[in-house]
């Protein structure tokens, strides 16, 4: 699938409080040499999220992160205890890879599939989805999560 049709079904299935203030880029530069790129997310046209290629390489020497369960060369997931406070992901901690896998995949799942899963992007996707309701949301901050998917939360009760 497309990146511009994937990015049109993301954008289609996000809350209605979120619809103008969040949207998803993905670029590849096509010049640099292993198809470098990378996506990231903005809110309110501020890049608040990026998963770059080149950044988890240089971090982990890895293309990707074991709990984004793609096929690529991953790293170790990063431990509670090893996070700077205050980042909602850590340089390198997610690819473009991660991310573009994990959103296509997304489109796939029942979203109460993708709202209990141990993977952070297809979580977090499915926080900002619009067929998730406030109860959920509500159960969701009381439990330990990803700083990714608590960060989504907030925006989300916006």
């Amino acid at each position: 699938m497309k990146w511009s049709k994937l990015r049109k079904e993301l954008k289609n299935r996000l809350a209605d409080n979120l619809k103008d203030r969040l949207d998803y880029h993905l670029t590849t530069y096509q010049k640099s040499t292993g198809h470098l790129g990378r996506a990231w997310i903005t809110w309110d046209g501020k890049e608040i999220l990026n998963f770059s290629n080149q950044d988890t390489w240089n971090e982990f020497q890895s293309y990707s992160n074991e709990l984004a369960e793609t096929h690529y060369i991953s790293h170790e997931r990063i431990k509670s205890t090893d996070r700077i406070e205050g980042n909602i992901v850590e340089k390198g901690e997610f690819s473009k890879y991660d991310f573009a896998d994990n959103a296509f995949y997304f489109l796939s799942l029942n979203v109460q599939e993708a709202i209990k899963s141990y993977n952070p992007i297809i979580k977090a996707l499915a926080v900002v989805d619009k067929r998730i309701g406030k109860r959920t949301l509500r159960e969701l901050k009381k439990s330990e999560n990803h700083p990714l998917i608590k960060h989504l939360i907030e925006l989300r009760a916006e």
